[in-house]
């Protein structure tokens, strides 16, 4: 089988990956909206922590984190503040899941154990590994990103969201599997769904119109 065109993202081509025994941390969920202040009126009617706004200028964005400060796998909620990559995300592909946040020891073996998964290194990652050793994977028609950052101590903490049902191509479900963290599972109908506490909530009507109030 031919080998589908990097186009500029640096390949994971190897035959075979190894997929280490130790899950991975998974630190956040993050969700591009419309309007972040809407999207955390809705989480607070289900009676979730929601975290303070706050606006980052280099990125372009602002943030509310939902979930208790002590827990991993938070829900990152993201609003395009002006013009760049989250706003033309947001125009090109409409509001919905952008990328999913793993916590390595090794970002280094963590790298290299991807090899023939079908993760692309993306090439800002040239970059954010040498400045934050984070690397962004990607694969194009994949809707995802997967923010990688290396970090001292990986907390084993209680999670926010504890599974997130995506609906994956059979080439995505090795690639997820790849990441070795066993909040991302293949989702049963073509829906998002995110598992928090007993509540299984439909990424969709998160994102519906309505929700603004």
């Amino acid at each position: 089988m031919g080998r589908l065109p990097c186009q500029g993202l640096s390949c994971f081509c190897g035959p075979d990956f190894y997929v280490a025994q130790e899950m991975n941390t998974t630190n956040h969920i993050a969700i591009l909206v419309h309007s972040v202040d809407h999207a955390a009126k809705f989480l607070a009617g289900y009676g979730f922590e929601i975290g303070p706004k706050q606006s980052w200028d280099g990125e372009g964005t602002s943030e509310i984190y939902v979930g208790e400060k002590s827990q991993t796998t938070k829900l990152l909620l993201m609003e395009p503040s002006k013009p760049g990559a989250y706003r033309r995300a947001l125009e090109r592909r409409g509001p919905g899941l952008h990328h999913v946040a793993v916590d390595v020891t090794s970002l280094h073996d963590f790298v290299i154990g991807l090899s023939g998964s079908g993760w692309y290194l993306h090439p800002k990652s040239l970059q954010t590994i040498r400045q934050t050793k984070t690397a962004w994977l990607a694969r194009p028609g994949t809707k995802m990103l997967i923010e990688v950052q290396e970090r001292k101590d990986v907390v084993d903490a209680a999670m926010f969201i504890s599974r997130c049902e995506l609906p994956l191509t059979k080439k995505e479900q090795t690639m997820v599997a790849a990441l070795n963290t066993k909040v991302l599972v293949p989702s049963k109908d073509d829906c998002t769904w995110l598992m928090i506490g007993e509540r299984r909530i439909n990424l969709a009507d998160l994102l519906a119109p309505h929700t603004g109030g």
